[in-house]
């Protein structure tokens, strides 16, 4: 039976910031945070990673925050905590459903009210493989299933165990802009990173080739794709975004730092808890219902 948390808790910053998911690849590595998006303790991570040649895991992708236009008006969906009290952005305001299916996490935000569209995103890892996936596919607000979303045809099918539910298929060419926020870091999992001006990163563009063999993609990415190889103070490691050929994915360039991220846990322990993440670049892309029209991020 999967988990679910409905809009009364999702839209409680006390609640969803208190609830936590965790993903593991069975060799040490891990996805965790909380159903609010908030880094509420510094060992959460959307890619911690445990490499061969040390004991200790490493923080590498702490979180990704959504930025959504759709019908004239956009959308923040990440939640951030600051030192001084701050919540910015207030994402969790839209957040319909959070469920665990078969331990995997799975998102759903309403977007452009009653006659408007989810946005769903799920999150996983393969087993034995310092990766996690992100995906990101739109929902049609017209169905009910039994979880108590309405969802449309193909675009709101939903997995349970080996069973999938049959809906309504309507078909709509309503488009959303998606830009999406990639915050890293090169630090140990149980330590805090402080921003440095100077940019430690190193960040290649890989828009135009590839030469690294672990991402089996020959030559050039194709359309549709667009990602980065981060070279940091620990371990190299890509982003890459897989969307439809006609998704017009990009990344582009930004290299800031954020600072000041409070880790709320930490502060109950004592512990020092505030952190900074880098911002490498952002990836745009375009997003419309149906199952071929997803937004992957590796």
């Amino acid at each position: 039976m999967p988990i679910i948390f409905d809009r009364s808790i999702c839209c409680d910053l006390n609640e969803t910031i208190s609830r936590e998911w965790l993903v593991t690849n069975n060799r040490g590595g891990y996805a965790a945070g909380t159903v609010a998006g908030v880094l509420t303790r510094r060992q959460h991570g959307l890619l911690v990673a445990q490499p061969s040649d040390t004991i200790t895991p490493q923080l590498l992708l702490a979180k990704i925050d959504e930025e959504v236009v759709f019908d004239q008006r956009t959308y923040n969906l990440g939640t951030n905590e600051y030192r001084d009290g701050t919540v910015n952005p207030s994402g969790f305001v839209h957040l319909e459903t959070f469920r665990l299916e078969e331990g995997f996490p799975i998102f759903t935000y309403r977007l452009g009210g009653i006659n408007g569209i989810m946005l769903e995103k799920r999150i996983w890892m393969p087993q034995d493989q310092n990766t996690t996936y992100i995906q990101y596919r739109l929902l049609q607000t017209t169905s009910t299933d039994s979880s108590g979303l309405r969802r449309s045809g193909i675009t709101g099918a939903v997995s349970t165990g080996n069973n999938r539910i049959a809906e309504q298929v309507e078909t709509t060419q309503r488009a959303v802009d998606i830009t999406l926020l990639p915050f890293v870091a090169s630090r140990p999992y149980d330590q805090l990173q402080h921003g440095d001006n100077g940019h430690p990163f190193h960040v290649q563009n890989l828009r135009n080739n590839i030469d690294d063999d672990e991402l089996k993609i020959p030559g050039s990415l194709p359309n549709g794709m667009a990602g980065c190889k981060i070279s940091g103070a620990t371990y190299p490691f890509h982003i890459i975004a897989v969307g439809h050929s006609q998704s017009q994915t990009t990344l582009i360039p930004t290299g800031v730092w954020y600072w000041n991220f409070l880790h709320r846990h930490d502060t109950l322990e004592n512990q020092q808890s505030t952190d900074a993440l880098y911002l490498p670049g952002v990836i745009r892309a375009k997003l419309w219902p149906g199952e071929d029209a997803t937004l992957t991020i590796i």
